[in-house]
């Protein structure tokens, strides 16, 4: 079962106030580079960065499984130049190919199974051209960031739309192997509204990470520490960028 942050229309409303950075998308730019391509943005959610992409020149699909994610997405698609699409990667037309797809916003970290990572590892694969790349990134777990995601560790508050203040922060119920689960709490202040919605996120080692790529077919994967271009360095990276080739 999906989170409420990502089906509940009021807190799908919420997410671009809270996750207003474009360091990601400036790294994926310049990788992807200026020329014009057909990109896949794969868990697209609010569509800013699908939007970025087309308003660039780029020929844009996005899709996400969150209906009141894509809703939002497309509101602010004023002009239509992206083709949004409720659902999983195999309800894409059969004849859908491309250049690039990307997973951004840490969205990979939603594949809680091994059979959800080949399934879409796979799947991403069979649908890039040759010469094509797979670009995403997953929190890095030998930083143990979730040991942050407490009220007072995680939380952020941000203007939002009437004047009012969205405060948001996390707690953490449990940690079993890879998976960690936690509460996103939500409150609109000076109302004081409280919503809450669980997750689960999955922390994957690069190593493992790697097994995975490979299975798929990805015979060259280009590593990644953080948005700057740095590196991968395992016990200090703050993130495990992959820019993974066919």
């Amino acid at each position: 079962m999906e989170a409420l942050s990502y089906t509940d229309p009021k807190l799908a409303a919420f997410y671009d106030a809270l996750n207003a950075g474009d360091a990601d998308f400036r790294f994926y730019e310049s990788r992807i580079g200026p020329a014009p391509c057909d990109v896949l943005d794969l868990g697209c959610g609010t569509g800013t960065w699908a939007l970025r992409l087309a308003a660039q020149g780029h020929r844009v699909c996005a899709l996400d499984p969150a209906e009141a994610m894509v809703a939002v997405a497309r509101g602010k698609d004023r002009n239509e130049e992206v083709q949004w699409h409720v659902g999983e990667l195999s309800l894409l037309p059969p004849e859908a190919a491309f250049d690039v797809i990307t997973m951004t916003g840490h969205a990979f970290q939603c594949l809680l199974a091994d059979s959800d990572v080949a399934h879409t590892l796979r799947g991403m694969y069979e649908r890039l051209r040759a010469g094509g790349r797979v670009m995403f990134e997953t929190r890095n777990p030998a930083l143990l960031p979730w040991r942050h995601w407490t009220p007072q560790g995680s939380l952020k508050r941000a203007p939002f739309d009437g004047g009012g203040t969205l405060e948001y922060w996390n707690v953490l119920l449990a940690h079993i192997g890879q998976l960690i689960q936690f509460e996103s709490h939500y409150r609109m202040l000076p109302a004081g509204t409280h919503w809450v919605s669980e997750s689960q996120l999955r922390f994957m080692h690069r190593a493992r990470l790697a097994e995975h790529l490979a299975a798929a077919g990805f015979d060259r994967v280009d590593w990644y520490g953080d948005w700057d271009g740095s590196p991968y360095e395992s016990l200090e990276s703050r993130e495990i960028i992959a820019v993974a080739y066919v």
